[in-house]
């Protein structure tokens, strides 16, 4: 499958005129180099889908000193663009006004499935003093880097995705209803060479786009489930480890319907078989290069400073769970045996813990969490890792002793206060409720994001599921 290449060239339109300094140099020289004619410019809803258009250069460079315009009304649109409008949000002379975007001319990207001509990409975040500025996960996310860099604190995080791929269109699971689709393979081939040669040309291609798009792969194999497939990125600084997550999640489904099939990165797509997860990898250093989570003296190489990350973690996990379970499918997912955490627990190693570490070299050091679902969006997720585990080493937060075993067998043993909500609905409503999500993200982002989330959740009460009328339809 052809994508456009990786690293730009020289274009025969290139010119040798001169262009002035800062962005708008920076741009032009780009913009020559590419022989752009075109370029997408797109924020991230609350979901962590890019919403964006495709602007001409002269539109581009007018960015540099007015910016892109969009309404902060996209933040209550759901998937499907079904409207998510929390109370009060919306009134009758809503004039749905658009706002500033800044653009990111720090971070281009090159699309994967464009010609050279219309292949840049540029991030843009709703303006500060905005009302999309309060809510924006990537402006969320920005604050909480720039908390962390006065913190002389640098993260690095690395994402691994499972998905499922089916046998499937978008039209003809519609077609039917989207009852009993068909996955790609009915026969769970955890490692497996042979389907994984099989369908090698999907995993080729894959490659190719992620390398388009200047994203790290460290792996891929078919996970141990039926059609499940995992990909574990590269780890990166910052910006360049969640821009790489929400990339990849985008432009996975549409190679694959290049395919002929559907990907889904829903939590829990299959009610008798385990969900997906999207787990994180974790770690901090400071400005030299120093790795704050490894004290060779230590028990397991934990430094002080890890070990009050886990504490951060290991106390707010369970009131910043919506962050990282922001579905009402999420839910279905973080259940007794579907291989997935129920509460906050940690351990060395312990896959069966919410908060996995993992010992090593001073490079390896790090944290795995294992609550985010394959459908969180990956700057809610980082923002969430990133302040809890911040807060945790402010306040020199110590952790209750590690699991070990399985934590599944011992759930008499974890306290209370290390207990997730059993419910979506209780779910948004200790984050409502938490002090300190409003402190860490503004009052404005948690009373927007419960507040989507609830409409979500009532939306979904209303329903009359298929499962339903089978039940009581006819003898009720």
């Amino acid at each position: 499958m052809a994508t456009s290449k990786a690293t730009p060239k020289a274009n025969s339109k290139s010119r040798s005129k001169r262009v002035p300094r800062g962005p708008a140099g920076a741009l032009k020289t780009l913009i020559n180099r590419r022989g752009s004619r075109y370029a997408t410019v797109a924020f991230v809803d609350l979901q962590g889908q890019l919403r964006g258009k495709t602007v001409s250069v002269s539109k581009l460079e007018s960015a540099i000193d007015e910016g892109i315009p969009f309404s902060a009304d996209n933040f209550m649109l759901d998937f499907g663009d079904i409207k998510l409008i929390p109370d009060g949000y919306l009134t009758l002379d809503q004039d749905y006004a658009d706002e500033r975007c800044d653009v990111d001319w720090d971070r281009p990207r090159m699309l994967p499935f464009e010609e050279p001509e219309s292949d840049l990409l540029f991030f843009v975040e709703y303006g500060e003093g905005t009302n999309g500025g309060k809510w924006d996960p990537r402006r969320l996310f920005h604050r909480t880097l720039d908390r962390a860099a006065a913190m002389d604190i640098v993260p690095t995080f690395a994402f691994e995705y499972e998905f499922r791929l089916f046998k499937e269109t978008a039209d003809s699971l519609r077609d039917k209803g989207f009852q009993q689709p068909k996955l790609l393979n009915e026969v769970s081939t955890y490692g497996g060479v042979m389907h994984q040669s099989l369908w090698a040309q999907l995993f080729k291609d894959m490659r190719n786009m992620c390398e388009t798009m200047e994203i790290p792969v460290s792996s891929m194999h078919w996970e141990q489930a039926a059609s499940m497939g995992e990909v574990a990125l590269g780890h990166q600084p910052g910006f360049a480890s969640v821009d790489d997550a929400v990339l990849f999640k985008t432009h996975a489904k549409s190679l694959a319907a290049r395919h002929d099939m559907l990907l889904s990165f829903m939590a829990r797509p299959i009610a008798d078989d385990d969900g997906q997860s999207g787990h994180v990898h974790f770690s901090l250093k400071n400005r030299r290069g120093r790795q704050l989570f490894h004290d060779p003296k230590r028990e397991h190489g934990m430094s002080d400073t890890q070990r009050w990350a886990v504490g951060g973690l290991q106390r707010l996990l369970p009131e910043l769970l919506l962050m990282l379970a922001p579905n009402v499918n999420s839910f279905k997912r973080l259940a007794p045996g579907a291989f997935a955490p129920i509460a906050a627990t940690w351990g060395i190693e312990n896959r069966t813990c919410a908060i996995r570490v993992i010992p090593g070299k001073p490079s390896a050091q790090r944290i795995e969490l294992r609550v985010p679902g394959s459908d969180s969006n990956p700057y809610l997720v980082a923002t969430c890792l990133l302040a809890a585990a911040m807060w945790g080493i402010e306040q020199r937060v110590e952790p209750a002793e590690p699991m070990s075993g399985s934590c599944y067998e011992r759930t008499e043993q974890i306290p209370d206060d290390q207990q997730f909500p059993p419910t979506f609905r209780q779910a948004i409503e200790r984050f409502a409720a938490s002090d300190v999500a409003r402190e860490l993200f503004g009052d404005d982002f948690v009373t927007m994001f419960a507040g989507t989330r609830l409409a979500q959740a009532e939306q979904f009460a209303r329903m009359v599921t298929d499962k339903e009328l089978e039940r009581f339809l006819e003898m009720a």
